[in-house]
């Protein structure tokens, strides 16, 4: 495996497939790389960090001055017995007491019967894939019966081995890396806690959250987002000031929506601080502690506990040590140390690199002492406070996390720099994984050292599929070990390659980016294949990130060093070029570049984006049958690709196809193609996955499939949550709101389209109108009809319109006809009507049709004619379901029926009603599906009421959500594999979902199992 190698996994399109440089490093440095088995991590290996149960020592400190936050807390433990769950955040600064309040939490869980979880972040290994999961479950995990082990899923289990090597051998070894595995760990990492605590309630506690590293913070947004399950309490704490910005949002968020509590702890009270001193101090030099100390109970103890030794003199002369605390602290802490005999500082300082909790036989081989003799010095350290036991035998930690730091820091670099490489060579000769050895070796490697690098970059292949963010981390750190010499030109090039792909997948779209533009400029001028497909995954990133005209820039730069521009790599930079005009809603330079692309050789997927974007161009300008050839070529295109050309970073253009057959109103087509693009990416964290989605979950809308919908919206969400692109989360939590107002649930479909307007208030970029769309319509369903006026006008009462899809002015008039008429302004209300009429008269498209005809419905209902109402809402109805749009024809002929009822033709409305009603809630969309049934018995006619949110048996059969989801695709006769497509989930999921479902309605076929589910249905439906 060489360094220069092309990744598996790599995103990067030429790059990845192609690679970088030679198989095998310049001659200059010779490297060798040991092949180990993915994932393999030998017991030995977790040395470094592993705990029992319940790591907090025993106190020696009283829970003083937090009575409050326990008077809030309390009442969550004992609400975990009825099934409820909560999740609270605990913030302060280094030393309020979070430990400590998490620590009296657990003991009370404990006291309850309950299963208690817990695990710390540790400063210096913030690069160690899950390390806080890992320390909080693996004990569990390796004392777990045989019989819970087998209730996890089989895939789910060889991913699982990644992390805790005592499920290895149930996993049937190491399995190859695939490319959804990292949404797939999370996954599994999320059901592991409720499968540890079995039917006891689980208290689960993760601290010191501003040292996570990147894939646990990506499992702690999840758990923020899902929440940890019933019967749960969730307990994370963490410094703000240091912690990760995407972490704090997440809290930040969660607690908005009501889905967590921030507790922030504060300063010790007077009074408090004299509890927590007791009286056997000079009233005098309390006052000053307090202080000096700020409130804070651990500078306060620390400062008590040295002028109990009187150890003035040794503070004044001692150095301080900057670890971000008062001087006084620091220099307590100095004191402390500096009374240690010589060997048992060395063992302290040896702990410190090992990590925090410690095993004391490493700690004594990173302080370069045998083991026999490092036992007097523990239990010196340990008389003398600086380390406490644990529950686990022969596992110690430091009093405090500030301890450590000192500690670490003070041992000096030249010595820091031995005892790493020691470690290092230590658990290389025990077996030890990459990823375990190499925080060691990048804290001891010097110079160019090959054996260094080797490890380093096998870690970061390693990690590059499950923990892209830490891959990216180890390819950076075996980036500086190499030479800046152009003998090591293209190694560095293959490194650079690998960590922008890492970064990418991890989303982390500007580092990603800024590593592709140091490739760039790192790389042969030459316009080469290579440089220009790296030059259009960039712009791709920027597109992401909002930053498309910067991206521009670059495209053009790259297309004017080419000779030939009409060859195949001018063709695709035309392509690109045409989205980022498309983006502006230029329509004029879009249709200039796609059809420059178009003229010269461009085949395959590169022709299929610029027919797409062709397209688009084309419904801007009002020019739909031009638009219509461009999409029926580039469909016919599409599907004949190959699954490799349509994945990779071309999902882009699925997604731009997808949009362009939705505008032309080929709705099965849109659904097909972004599905299939869907399937093919295999993952949420592809960085292009989202648009992608947004794409697909716009046709399963318009078709009627609101429960497949409500699925996309979470994966969608699940996925933006991994990037760092605003574009992304506006996109996501559209989608979300679009499935929440269908079903129903319009406090949350407000919650998520204000979030996905939110997002973006600074910009005006106009891909970011559709989340201003569906903001203003939710505010209309909610009763706001000036809040929807102002999403979708300017200052000075203009209509805002983003630049597609193409029939959005249509939309947007039908929802200002609305929202007019509730303001009381006929007048306006009836412009509005006209020029939706007037605009989809010109499109010549059903859906803008209906929606057109729709508002100039209301507006006659508004006016009294009733008739000429029904006639119209009728016509809409007819056009929506001449494109195949099953909601947008029932909304229309609910409306009709209303019409109807109110000029007296109670049987027509009574049919048209009890259409649009059965229509809606086969479609799942209960929220409309619920005002036909109002409008019905207004006329007399009994409706069954919905039982919960679901109208499918599963009341009766005792099928949960999911499994009644499951069983409507069983029905309908899907395969276990299409069933899997469909709802995002694993085949052998799907399996074990059939498998019970067959238990609890007691038959042993899919047949049996189908009539005994419609029988169901219709007993609660008659």
């Amino acid at each position: 495996m060489a360094i220069g190698s092309p990744p598996a996994y790599a995103q990067i399109a030429y790059i990845g497939v192609h690679g970088v440089g030679p198989k095998t490093p310049p001659a200059s440095i010779t490297m060798v790389v040991p092949v180990m088995r993915s994932g393999s991590r030998p017991a030995s290996t977790r040395t470094i960090r592993r705990i029992t149960q319940s790591h907090y020592p025993i106190s020696q400190t009283r829970l003083v001055g937090r009575e409050a936050e326990l008077d809030a807390l309390d009442p969550m433990l004992s609400m975990l017995a009825a099934g409820e769950s909560a999740t609270v955040v605990l913030s302060g600064e280094p030393g309020v007491g979070k430990t400590a309040l998490i620590r009296e939490l657990l003991g009370r869980g404990r006291e309850c019967g309950y299963q208690t979880l817990d695990g710390r972040a540790a400063e210096f290994e913030r690069d160690l894939p899950f390390a806080v999961i890992l320390d909080a479950l693996e004990d569990s995990v390796d004392s777990l019966a045989p019989e819970r082990r087998q209730l996890i899923d089989a895939e789910d289990l060889g991913l699982l081995a990644t992390i805790f090597p005592s499920l290895g051998r149930l996993a049937g070894g190491p399995r190859p890396a695939q490319s959804d595995d990292r949404q797939r760990l999370l996954r599994a990492l999320h059901a592991l806690p409720q499968l540890l605590a079995g039917d006891r309630p689980l208290v689960l506690a993760l601290d010191d959250l501003q040292w996570a590293d990147p894939a646990s913070v990506d499992l702690v947004c999840r758990l923020l987002h899902r929440g940890l399950g019933a019967g749960s309490l969730l307990l994370l704490a963490s410094r703000p000031g240091q912690s990760q910005p995407r972490l704090q949002a997440a809290f930040g968020e969660a607690e908005r929506h009501g889905q967590a509590l921030q507790i922030e702890l504060a300063a010790l009270s007077a009074v408090d601080a004299e509890r927590l001193l007791g009286d056997d101090l000079d009233p005098a030099l309390r006052e000053a502690l307090y202080r000096e100390s700020g409130g804070n109970p651990f500078y306060l103890e620390q400062l008590a506990a040295s002028s109990r030794r009187v150890e003035a003199r040794t503070r004044e002369t001692s150095a301080p040590v900057d670890v971000g605390v008062p001087q006084g602290v620091s220099s307590a802490i100095r004191a402390e140390l500096d009374i240690l005999s010589p060997s048992a500082r060395n063992l302290l300082q040896g702990a410190a690199i090992v990590g925090d909790p410690f095993e004391p036989d490493l700690a004594a081989e990173a302080a370069a002492v045998l083991p026999k003799d490092a036992l007097g010095d523990l239990d010196e350290l340990l008389g003398c406070d600086l380390i406490r036991t644990t529950d686990s035998p022969r596992r110690f930690c430091f009093r405090h996390p500030i301890v450590r730091h000192a500690v670490y820091e003070a041992a000096g670099p030249g010595w820091r720099l031995r005892a790493h490489g020691h470690v290092a060579a230590v658990l290389e000769a025990r077996g030890a994984a990459a990823t375990v050895r190499a925080p060691h070796i990048e804290r001891s490697a010097q110079g160019a050292d090959a054996t260094s690098m080797a490890v380093l970059v096998e870690a970061g292949q390693e990690l590059a599929l499950r923990a892209p963010a830490s891959a990216a981390h180890w390819f950076d750190a075996a980036l500086r070990l190499i030479p800046e010499q152009e003998e090591n030109l293209d190694l560095r090039l293959g490194l650079l390659a690998q960590r922008a792909a890492a970064l990418l997948l991890a989303g982390q779209l500007e580092e990603s980016r800024d590593e592709l533009r140091r490739f760039l400029r790192l790389g042969r001028p030459e316009p080469s294949e290579l440089r220009v497909q790296t030059a259009i995954l960039s712009a791709t990133v920027d597109e992401l990130l909002g930053t498309h005209v910067v991206g521009r820039r670059l495209l053009l730069e790259e297309l004017a060093k080419l000779p030939d521009q009409d060859c195949s790599r001018a063709a695709d930079l035309k392509r690109e070029l045409a989205c980022t005009f498309c983006m502006d809603a230029d329509w004029a330079k879009t249709r200039r570049y796609a059809r420059g692309s178009l003229a010269g050789d461009c085949q395959g997927v590169v022709r299929v984006g610029a027919l797409a974007i062709l397209a688009m161009a084309e419904f801007g300008r009002g020019n739909s049958t031009e638009a219509g050839r461009s999409v029926s070529e580039a469909a016919e295109l599409f599907d004949r690709l190959t699954d490799e050309e349509v994945g990779g970073h071309r999902l882009s253009v699925a997604a731009w196809l997808g949009g362009a057959e939705a505008g032309a109103e080929r709705l099965a087509d849109a659904l097909r193609h972004t599905h299939r693009a869907v399937i093919v990416a295999g993952t949420a964290s592809q960085p292009g996955i989202v648009p992608l989605l947004a794409g697909y979950a716009q046709a399963l809308e318009f078709v009627g499939r609101v429960a497949e919908l409500a699925a996309v919206a979470e994966t969608a969400t699940e996925a933006a949550l991994l990037s760092a692109s605003d574009l992304n989360l506006s996109w996501a939590m559209t989608v979300r709101s679009r499935a929440s107002l269908l079903i129903g649930d319009t406090q949350a479909a407000m919650r998520f389209s204000e979030l996905g307007a939110g997002v973006n208030a600074a910009t005006t970029s106009p891909l970011f109108g559709v989340a201003r769309a569906q903001l203003a319509e939710v505010s209309l369903e909610m009763g706001e009809p000036e809040r929807c006026r102002d999403q979708l006008t300017d200052a000075d009462g203009e209509l805002w319109l983003p630049p597609y899809p193409p029939y959005f002015e249509v939309l947007a008039c039908e929802l200002l006809t609305r929202a007019e008429i509730a303001l009381g302004d006929l007048a306006r209300a009836e412009e509005f009507a006209q020029r939706a009429l007037e605009r989809a008269t010109r499109l010549g498209t059903g859906l803008s049709l209906a929606f057109a005809r729709r508002a100039r419905a209301l507006l006659l209902i508004e006016r009294g004619d009733m008739r000429s109402a029904a006639t119209e809402a009728l016509a809409s109805c007819e056009s929506a379901e001449q494109i195949g749009a099953p909601v947008e024809a029932a909304r229309s002929q609910m409306l009709a029926g209303k019409a109807l009822a109110a000029s007296g033709e109670r049987p027509a409305a009574t049919a048209a009603l009890r259409s649009a009603h059965e229509t809606l809630l086969a479609c799942g969309a209960f929220r409309y599906s619920d005002q036909a049934a109002q409008e019905l018995r207004k006329l007399g006619r009994a409706v069954p009421r919905r039982n919960g949110a679901r109208n499918t048996g599963a009341s009766i059969l005792g099928l949960t959500d999911r499994e009644c989801e499951v069983m409507e695709q069983v029905a309908a006769g899907r395969t276990n594999r299409d069933i899997a497509h469909d709802l995002f989930l694993s085949v052998r999921t799907v399996d074990r979902h059939v498998a019970r479902i067959f238990e609890k309605l007691d038959v042993n076929s899919r047949v049996s199992a189908s009539s005994a589910f419609e029988r169901a249905r219709n007993r609660l439906s008659s």
